[in-house]
């Protein structure tokens, strides 16, 4: 049987939870959010999402566009970005940038979950947003300045 992108993606995105089985799991029969833990490769940045939205436009035509989870709810989204970048973009008043171990509370990257969903799963592949990129999108000249 052909493991599809999106097993891969959930896979990648496990590798940091103590149970990942159960993990996928919960994502297979429950559609229910799941804690995930940063890693020693990705921090969470968080930013207002429509903002971040207009960030994914400028960004994703380089290519460098990694996962971006969404909550409608809150409303904020958030980025997974390289763990030894995140602290460049703490300056940024838009942007939050959480500390490594920080949980987010992650839904099957096909289904959403609690107003929760990716509006750029991950894929498995390991690609993460450089901060370079998210700073320039929300910095003083970047798409978010209104």
């Amino acid at each position: 049987m052909a493991v599809i992108r999106g097993e891969i993606g959930r896979q990648w995105l496990t590798h940091t939870v103590a149970n990942p089985q159960q993990a996928l799991r919960i994502w297979a029969l429950d559609d229910q959010l799941v804690p995930v833990p940063s890693s020693g490769t990705w921090r969470v940045v968080a930013a207002p999402l429509y903002p971040s939205i207009d960030a994914m436009c400028a960004i994703r035509p380089t290519g460098a566009l990694g996962p971006v989870l969404a909550s409608v709810r809150e409303p904020l989204a958030w980025w997974l970005v390289p763990a030894d970048e995140a602290d460049d973009l703490a300056d940024l008043r838009q942007l939050n940038v959480h500390p490594r171990g920080w949980v987010l509370d992650c839904p099957h990257e096909g289904i959403g979950s609690e107003g929760r969903l990716w509006l750029e799963p991950p894929d498995g592949s390991g690609r993460l947003t450089p901060a370079a990129r998210l700073g320039a999108a929300f910095g003083p000249a970047g798409v978010t300045v209104r």
